[in-house]
């Protein structure tokens, strides 16, 4: 501004009369123009005004936006704490990326000091003081954007149709049969311990097909002499088992011993007797023959076994005393003398045998 001054000055000085004293160059006094150079004069002070005035603010403006003071940005930001998303849209989509909001790093300016400006400088138009507001979170709101527009990330629902029932069931139904398991184990170990009859029968009350375990039980009860309670114990594991060849025996063999042999050639008949070759299963049908009178089939079943075990003394003497019966004297006292040969037999059915060779010659 004292360049403009300068040139007032020298405007002024060329303008005055050479006579004019000179303390009068200290005492600015502006004497009227000619009419002529007025117009001229006023339009080149208006011009220079209008420059020097639009450089000033010019750099009032770019001082206050370089160096804003920390105080007024703090403010700023204090006014306006804008979220970077909302709470809801967050736990929406917990794992979206969201970009923290941009950080103004404050720094302390170096010459914070405003010079006032002269008395005689021209004053600037009115602006606004500008305000450094943080950018609106455009990203964030960008990113719940795409997390709203996107295909939304949801838990698949739960199947309606699933065998829940059935799955406990199956562990209980495992469960029960390892449980009846070892009943078992521990009653065929200690065979002899008199808590063998409860265990088979808890092991049975928890799988009652446990085969095993049924005839161990039908064992043991034979040989404690229950009778009664044995056939009834064979006759529930034969509606659960009809074709068990060990249940069928031994059901048949109480039968005999009880001398009922109709109810021993029924429950022997429950499977197919051309093909079978199991020898307790023909010794009982060739005996429950003998009982029934029936000695021409008890001749054959008998001829069965010594082709099926030539070595046993029992079977020989079936065929002997079958032979007998039916007037055979010759194949009788064959099948006598090999019973005799395997010296196998007790000394009381040796001598009934010795007795009835020497009748028989």
């Amino acid at each position: 501004m004292s360049l403009i001054n300068q040139m007032l000055r020298d405007l002024e000085s060329r303008n005055a009369p050479n006579n004019a004293p000179t303390t009068l160059q200290h005492n600015i006094q502006v004497t009227p123009p000619s009419p002529s150079k007025t117009p001229l004069l006023l339009w080149s002070l208006l011009a220079i005004i209008a420059t020097g005035g639009t450089y000033a603010a010019y750099q009032y403006s770019k001082t206050l936006t370089t160096k804003t003071p920390p105080a007024i940005v703090t403010d700023n930001i204090k006014k306006d704490p804008t979220p970077i998303a909302s709470y809801e849209k967050v736990l929406a989509a917990p794992n979206a990326v969201i970009d923290p909001a941009p950080k103004i790093e404050l720094k302390p300016s170096e010459n914070t000091t405003i010079q006032p400006a002269s008395v005689a400088q021209p004053v600037p138009a009115v602006q606004p003081t500008p305000t450094v507001q943080p950018k609106p979170p455009t990203q964030p709101v960008q990113t719940a954007a795409a997390v709203q527009t996107a295909p939304e990330i949801v838990p698949e629902p739960p199947i309606k149709k699933m065998p829940i029932a059935s799955k406990p069931a199956l562990i209980e139904s495992t469960t029960a049969k390892q449980q009846a398991d070892v009943l078992y184990r521990q009653a065929e170990n200690n065979s002899e311990d008199y808590s063998v009859t409860y265990k088979l029968e808890q092991a049975l009350k928890l799988d009652p097909r446990h085969l095993r375990a049924r005839l161990l039980l039908a064992k043991t009860l034979h040989n404690q002499g229950q009778v009664s309670k044995t056939a009834e114990f064979l006759d529930q594991s034969l509606a659960l088992f009809p074709d068990n060849l060990q249940f069928i025996n031994t059901r048949a063999q109480l039968y005999l011993q009880q001398k009922d042999p109709n109810g021993a050639f029924k429950t022997l008949q429950r499977i197919d007797l051309t093909n079978n070759s199991n020898e307790t299963y023909l010794s009982l049908l060739a005996a429950t023959y003998q009982q029934l009178q029936s000695f021409a089939n008890a001749a054959k079943v008998y001829q069965r076994l010594v082709n099926v075990n030539p070595e046993k003394a029992e079977n020989w003497l079936g065929l002997a005393l079958s032979q007998e019966k039916l007037g055979n004297p010759k194949l009788s006292r064959e099948a006598y003398q090999q019973a005799l040969s395997k010296n196998t037999l007790k000394e009381s059915i040796t001598s009934y045998i010795k007795q009835r060779l020497t009748e028989l010659r």
